[in-house]
């Protein structure tokens, strides 16, 4: 009992705990594996997953030490009650009190809390359960942008319906730093961006796609031939360079060049509905549409916290205003 009141270990866990947490917002958290392999090597990589500091919060061994400490402050806020004589000493024990809960709160948050960025097209829903919201649903009704008279824009508005595990749903819109927030739930506009919709085909296949802006279609993965994809939303057609003149859907165009590696093997520009010949491939241009950007966040612990950092004012308050 002695060692677990000690304040030696108070201050040795503390240490090593905000050594656990520095580490932890220096090193990326929660990607996948081959991302530490790649970006740090096998070596260091392997060590880094080995030792579980790609998920540090996560990990049993940074929980039990966050545990001992609260052992540690548990044992040592009981011996004091023993003590306690006047407001002045409830106030210290209050703060002991409060800091112990901000401990549980962070240790609880660290485990429970989760954050994930997903990109919706208009009109989809997605089932959130993959990502760690279980029988939760989110739909994106609409997407629309507002812009400054010289067509800078201004706001990013998305629509969305979210309905949870319990039953509950809220329809409401999110925009960039008013983001929606419903029973624990706190979802952020972040992005957005078009995608683009059609199909490849070949002698021998016929490959559908629908993807973002800027991205590619793997087509012969052993020669490396893919297709790139850029969507011009207002054309210059007086311009020779593939250039847009306005942000807005008035004059619509996929740029589609096909691709050996880096080098380009041919470009085409295609009208939506339209289709165009890439050599041996034919493209067709089906439509678009804005998909939006959004990070959804849930603490549940996060109300511990808040309880803690009440109690710890409070205590503080207790201890030194009052004589």
């Amino acid at each position: 009992m002695r060692f677990l009141s000690s304040m030696r270990l108070a201050i040795y866990l503390l240490l090593i705990l905000g050594a656990l947490a520095a580490a932890g917002s220096l090193i990326p958290q929660g990607q996948p594996p081959e991302f530490y392999r790649a970006y740090y090597g096998n070596l260091l990589g392997g060590l880094l997953l080995r030792f579980s500091l790609h998920d540090v919060y996560h990990s049993w061994w940074f929980i039990t030490l966050g545990g001992l400490l609260g052992i540690n402050l548990l044992v040592c806020t009981a011996r004091r009650v023993r003590q306690v004589k006047g407001i002045r000493g409830w106030g210290s024990l209050l703060l002991h009190v409060g800091v112990l809960v901000i401990l549980v709160g962070a240790i609880l948050s660290g485990a429970l809390k989760r954050s994930v960025y997903v990109e919706m097209g208009v009109g989809d829903s997605l089932d959130l359960t993959s990502y760690g919201f279980p029988n939760t649903t989110l739909t994106v009704e609409n997407f629309k942008i507002e812009y400054y008279p010289n067509l800078e824009p201004k706001q990013y508005i998305s629509y969305v319906t979210l309905k949870t595990a319990q039953g509950k749903q809220t329809k409401k819109e999110i925009k960039v730093n008013y983001p929606l927030e419903f029973v624990g739930f706190k979802i952020y506009q972040v992005s957005y961006g078009w995608l683009l919709k059609g199909q490849v085909v070949s002698s021998d296949k016929i490959i559908p796609f629908e993807l973002p802006d800027k991205k590619s279609l793997p087509l012969d993965e052993t020669k490396g031939i893919r297709l790139l994809f850029m969507f011009l939303p207002d054309y210059d057609e007086e311009s020779e360079r593939l250039e847009t003149r306005s942000p807005l859907p008035r004059n619509p165009r996929l740029a589609s060049a096909l691709m050996k590696g880096h080098e380009i093997l041919e470009i085409t520009l295609i009208r939506p509905g339209e289709t165009a010949k890439l050599k041996e491939y034919s493209v067709t241009f089906s439509g678009y549409r804005y998909y939006t950007g959004l990070e959804i966040k849930k603490d549940p612990a996060l109300w511990i916290l808040y309880a803690g950092f009440i109690l710890l004012l409070g205590g503080l308050a207790m201890r030194y205003l009052f004589r």
